[in-house]
């Protein structure tokens, strides 16, 4: 898999909307209209991945279903920064999810990872066997869900307070950068934390049976 495509999708999903929004509003259309297009091409983009994968996703159906409760909200109130919202609502919702199923001891992000590999049986059993017995093993996990997990909810106190602070042309721009900010930050961490476990002889052990479902 090209290691490009994770980000090259993540610019996508955060440029388009914003730069649909800037669009509409140099062309004159007023603040609710530039959100509901933005907020359409965010849409139109879950739809294109579902039909490439042949498949919707979990989160991609949180996305239409929180865009299609947003846009009502919206219409009802008058209030074109509850659109804004949506978004941070979303992340902040993962981060709550994801700092949830740690409390729960069965960290989502194994669930995840589990998931993506379902296709083999043995290495699923493998590693549930790992899960079990091996502490270091469960700790990989826990360790990095928590910290996404409150990176990303703090991610979307932040998004939401700028939402309110700002003029919406301005925070329709600084939302999705807090957001991308936030993602390389988590991103970068995940990365230096494998790095440092690959130094010990626990790390070693978890990394190898992962690098196994590559």
């Amino acid at each position: 898999m090209d290691r490009r495509a994770p980000l090259m999708g993540l610019l996508w999903d955060i440029g388009l909307p914003a730069a649909a929004y800037y669009v509409c509003r140099g062309a004159g259309s007023d603040v609710w209209l530039a959100l509901i297009a933005g907020g359409a091409i965010a849409l139109a983009r879950v739809g294109f991945v579902a039909a490439a994968r042949h498949r919707l996703d979990g989160l991609g159906a949180v996305v239409a279903a929180t865009f299609a409760l947003m846009l009502a909200l919206s219409a009802l109130t008058g209030d074109p920064r509850i659109l804004l919202v949506r978004e941070p609502l979303v992340s902040g919702s993962l981060g709550l999810l994801l700092l949830g199923s740690c409390l729960l001891g069965r960290p989502v992000l194994y669930s995840l990872v589990r998931r993506l590999n379902s296709g083999k049986g043995e290495l699923l059993v493998h590693w549930d066997e790992l899960w079990r017995t091996r502490p270091s093993f469960r700790r990989v996990f826990t360790l990095t869900s928590l910290v996404w997990g409150v990176g990303l909810v703090a991610e979307a106190a932040v998004r939401v307070c700028l939402i309110y602070l700002l003029p919406v042309d301005t925070a329709a721009g600084a939302s999705p950068l807090v957001q991308l900010a936030t993602l390389v930050m988590l991103g970068g961490w995940s990365l230096w934390h494998r790095r440092q476990r690959l130094r010990t002889a626990a790390g070693n052990a978890v990394d190898t049976e992962l690098s196994r479902a590559r």
